[in-house]
């Protein structure tokens, strides 16, 4: 998998968590929340499933900038990156739940589970596109690397 192309993704998608945030906080927008959950779960199932081409659409487009910006891919394994997109996923269905149980929630907890959400969101593409660290990744090699012999993502 190309790092480069990873990398622009993580960097629209930290665009996507600033929306969200910005959402979370001042917009509150519940229509917003349903659109952004799709794309970002469009995202990370056909990613995980089929690579960054041709289904995932952050994907293809970061694909198409790395070709113009970078045009000498850097490789790395697929499995670490997959993993941490799964976590993504987590994230973001982890979101969406929250919202569904919106009126059984607290109006204090509901803004502090959602703004840790999109915070950590936030954080993850942010390490990813800008300092070049994977938190999944990292996971993955001290967890699958180390326990399961799996093929380690090196950073």
């Amino acid at each position: 998998m190309d790092e480069h192309a990873v990398r622009i993704r993580a960097g629209l998608l930290n665009v996507i968590a600033w929306l969200a945030i910005m959402n979370v906080f001042y917009m509150r927008n519940l229509l917003l929340v349903d659109v952004i959950f799709g794309i970002v779960s469009w995202e990370f199932v056909t990613s995980m499933l089929f690579g960054l081409t041709p289904f995932a659409p952050l994907g293809t487009i970061a694909t198409l900038m790395a070709v113009v910006f970078q045009p000498s891919p850097l490789w790395k394994p697929a499995a670490p990156k997959r993993f941490a997109w799964g976590v993504g996923l987590t994230l973001a269905i982890s979101c969406f739940v929250i919202i569904q149980f919106k009126d059984e929630i607290s109006e204090k907890y509901f803004n502090a589970a959602l703004a840790a959400i999109a915070l950590t969101c936030n954080l993850f593409t942010w390490l990813e596109s800008a300092a070049g660290f994977c938190v999944g990744c990292f996971v993955y090699d001290n967890v699958f690397v180390k326990y399961l012999g799996k093929e380690e993502c090196k950073e």
